[in-house]
């Protein structure tokens, strides 16, 4: 995360640094500072959030110039030009390089007591920011509540009227507009919606054509579509002409009666029992086959007579 001011104190002086960035915090600086600090150790993190700040506020004291993590935040404040920002808790001078930068003197800073040279401080922090009259917001006491509202109209880009104006709409129930990414999250969503479901498996039937080029037009592509739409009901009405034809077909040839049988005898499998005798009887064709005739003896060979057959 960006921050606007790196706040850089030793732990010694943790107190006067969390009252310093409580100060700057109520005039909507983005301060960094670590208040559980308990070792000297500059990490990598450390060193990601002091180059990601455009500013670097660093307290000098007596404790400071002999923690090792302020003089590894102060060198990496230094090395960026228009980083640095020093201020003194006492008497105290840093070494070198530190000695050639100004040092706003806020000795004897309490919640009750203000030193002038904060307020120039805040200054010259509002002009790396590109925020104008400060000085003059600061002047305010509680009884000016005129000047703050005309302030407030005067700067609508500081984010003290910023801050004012989304306190205002919360008051009246006004929502506050959605974040950016909120936005593109919504978009994508009603996007995901509108997309139409695929359609149910189509029955089977001739071919179905081509899908349209992407290249082609509007027009050609709903013509498309028509024509398919179109090939689909006639292959659903052609499958259903079928059917009735089937069934009335059905229908005649179960109403047809059936062709008579001789003596009204049962049916099994198609086929008719032969005609019965009464009791006592033989059937006309058993008799035809008991008839008498010439008996031949089978068990006796054969003679030919060839000389039936000889002309001589």
């Amino acid at each position: 995360m960006s921050y606007d001011v790196f706040l850089v104190s030793a732990i010694e002086d943790r107190d006067t640094a969390k009252l310093i960035a409580r100060r700057l915090r109520s005039l909507k600086f983005r301060v960094w500072l670590d208040q559980k600090q308990e070792d000297e150790t500059f990490d990598a993190k450390d060193a990601r959030d002091a180059t990601g700040s455009p500013s670097m506020l660093v307290l000098w004291s007596e404790a400071a110039i002999k923690s090792d993590w302020v003089r590894a935040a102060a060198s990496i404040g230094h090395s960026r030009p228009g980083t640095l920002i020093e201020a003194a808790l006492d008497k105290t001078v840093p070494y070198e390089p530190f000695t050639a930068h100004r040092r706003y003197p806020l000795a004897g800073m309490t919640s009750r007591n203000t030193p002038l040279a904060f307020v120039d401080l805040i200054e010259e922090l509002a002009e790396r920011q590109g925020r104008t009259g400060l000085r003059d917001w600061v002047s305010y006491g509680a009884q000016d509540e005129e000047q703050r509202v005309a302030w407030l109209a005067a700067h609508p880009a500081d984010p003290l009227a910023l801050d004012a104006q989304k306190k205002r709409e919360k008051e009246l129930g006004v929502k506050p507009a959605p974040a950016r990414e909120a936005i593109g999250a919504a978009a994508l969503a009603a996007a995901a919606m509108r997309t139409s479901p695929p359609p149910p498996p189509a029955m089977p039937g001739p071919p179905r054509p081509a899908a349209a080029s992407p290249l082609a037009s509007n027009g050609a592509i709903a013509s498309a579509a028509l024509a398919e739409e179109a090939l689909g009901f006639s292959t659903l009405m052609g499958v259903g002409v079928a059917i009735g034809a089937m069934l009335f077909l059905a229908w005649v040839f179960r109403s047809q009666p059936a062709p008579p049988t001789n003596g009204g005898l049962p049916a099994i499998a198609n086929a008719q029992m032969p005609t019965t005798c009464p009791a006592g009887t033989v059937p006309r064709s058993m008799i035809r086959v008991l008839e008498p005739g010439q008996i031949i003896d089978d068990t006796q060979p054969v003679i030919v007579d060839d000389t039936a057959s000889d002309p001589g």
